[in-house]
């Protein structure tokens, strides 16, 4: 048996001054603005042998703000400095703005950029806003416009 993934996004920042994001190396995270439309993702790369149960975890929109909140509250005043430096503004709105609206967020454990890739595949029927690769070699993103919904 495989040990479970240490998810980065649930990393307590007390005692810390590298952020989730700085961490997170191996993971395909997947914003979805419909949480319904997540689950389904969810569900279906799963029960399609895509993705094993444990290597797939489901945050909704509270539960995000909840850890997001947290986060900020355990963080010491240097951990707020290398924050603000360190933050991509960019993909942190999209990730809070997608909360904030009641969006959901899929992290897959995606070790390699071959396996991204094949999950990337595997989500192209689902309605996802975008998608982040956090890959050994840095940070990929992905965006759908209006009109490049699924399938």
């Amino acid at each position: 048996m495989t040990e479970p993934p240490d998810w980065p996004f649930e990393r307590p920042a007390e005692g810390t001054v590298r952020p989730w994001y700085l961490t997170a190396t191996g993971y395909l995270v997947v914003l979805f603005p419909d949480p319904e439309e997540a689950r389904r993702a969810e569900r279906g790369l799963v029960e399609g042998g895509a993705v094993p149960p444990e290597e797939a975890r489901l945050y909704e929109s509270e539960e995000i703000l909840r850890i997001v909140s947290r986060q900020r509250e355990q963080r010491s005043l240097v951990a707020r400095l290398v924050f603000a430096l360190a933050a991509d503004p960019d993909a942190r709105r999209r990730f809070l703005d997608n909360a904030s609206r009641g969006g959901a967020a899929l992290w897959l454990v995606a070790k390699t950029k071959k396996r991204a890739d094949h999950l990337v595949g595997a989500l192209a029927d689902y309605g996802y806003a975008s998608l982040r690769y956090y890959g050994e070699d840095g940070v990929t993103d992905i965006h759908r416009d209006a009109d490049d919904g699924p399938g």
